[in-house]
């Protein structure tokens, strides 16, 4: 199907912070939500938004100049068709609405906020939904999207490091709080650390099994502060991870370590370091750092926009499907399963 100019419609679902309000955090410097990233694009015409809470989204349809405002999707998509329904709602909510909006017909892709869901079973209700109804799903792991992560999965694809053989992941936050585990489905690791455990897929595929730690400072009831943990894949290769920390910083950084280098790769430039002959020690081979590959800096947010819209004008599937989420998913499942039976090994096939 050729490309066309006509811009897409797009209705959002879900008005807080990552749908639209963190847009206009002064620090932030670039797009960084929904609302934002889609108008961003400048091919889509947002004209329908839906949320519980009534005063933030009457403030998002003033900021936006959307007028057709409605208490849930159900309403919405009694009133509306759109090409692209972007769903920033809490994961609680995303199986309901992505198969209920799936099987509405009303629709053509869905973009859905990280974590897909809380439960394979719900993912699987969510892939099933959209692939019967002929709907694109991307979730939204936007990292992969991005200039430096895509560059830095090329290298690794074509050998520059050697074979990977063991990838050190962190996604470090503050104390959760005393938040229930049946309310959010999990905690430090499910919510940012979602994006760590996609990058594994992204760059290593399909894992084989995980190892699983978990500290809960607030009673076993409650979210982890720290989830910690090996996670294995049929190369050999082996992904040491951690979620939370309780530091009083935000970071997010993966170090692939191959036979014959290293790439560095996250919030922070990347970075490659290749073996040569050491010039401490005779007979030695060392790290010594190489010029990272230039690339063109984007929005990852906007370029997995930009991804939706192309699957839904050719079928082509983007690079964050509803299986990825799902793969994403059953890594960070699998963790807390082998913590809760004292750091049992899970295999995950």
């Amino acid at each position: 199907m050729s490309r066309t100019t006509k811009k897409l419609t797009a209705a959002l679902v879900g008005t807080g912070r990552i749908g639209w309000m963190l847009e206009h955090d002064p620090l932030r410097g670039g797009t960084c939500t929904h609302a934002g990233a889609m108008t961003a694009t400048g091919r889509v015409s947002l004209v329908a938004g839906a949320d519980l809470d009534e005063k933030r989204l009457r403030a998002f349809g003033e900021a936006y100049e959307v007028d057709s405002l409605y208490p849930d999707h159900r309403a919405l998509l009694d009133k509306h068709r759109v090409d692209i329904l972007s769903v920033a709602a809490p994961a609680e909510a995303h199986c309901a609405i992505v198969t209920e909006a799936a099987a509405s017909g009303r629709v053509r892709g869905i973009y859905c906020e990280k974590p897909v869901c809380h439960t394979l079973g719900e993912a699987d209700r969510m892939i099933e939904a959209c692939d019967k109804a002929g709907v694109a799903l991307l979730i939204g792991h936007e990292r992969r999207f991005g200039a430096h992560f895509m560059r830095a999965r090329e290298l690794v694809h074509d050998g520059i490091i050697g074979e990977v053989r063991t990838v050190i992941g962190q996604a470090l936050s503050g104390d959760p709080g005393s938040v229930l585990r049946s309310m959010s489905g999990g905690g430090p690791l499910m919510h940012d650390g979602t994006h760590l455990t996609d990058l594994l897929g992204y760059f290593l595929g399909s894992a084989d099994w995980v190892i699983g730690m978990t500290r809960r400072a607030h009673g076993p009831a409650r979210v982890e502060h720290t989830a910690s943990g090996m996670v294995g894949f049929p190369s050999g290769a082996v992904a040491f991870i951690e979620g939370g920390g309780r530091r009083k910083y935000f970071a997010f950084e993966l170090e692939l370590q191959g036979s014959e280098g290293v790439i560095g790769v996250g919030n922070s430039p990347p970075g490659l370091w290749l073996a040569e002959s050491s010039r401490r020690f005779s007979g030695f081979n060392e790290l010594a750092k190489a010029k990272f590959p230039e690339y063109t800096p984007n929005n990852g947010f906007v370029a997995a926009f930009e991804a939706l819209i192309e699957e839904i004008e050719t079928g082509m599937p983007s690079l964050s499907t509803g299986r990825d989420g799902r793969e994403a998913l059953q890594i960070i499942l699998a963790l807390y399963e082998s913590a809760a039976k004292g750091g049992r090994r899970v295999r995950l096939h």
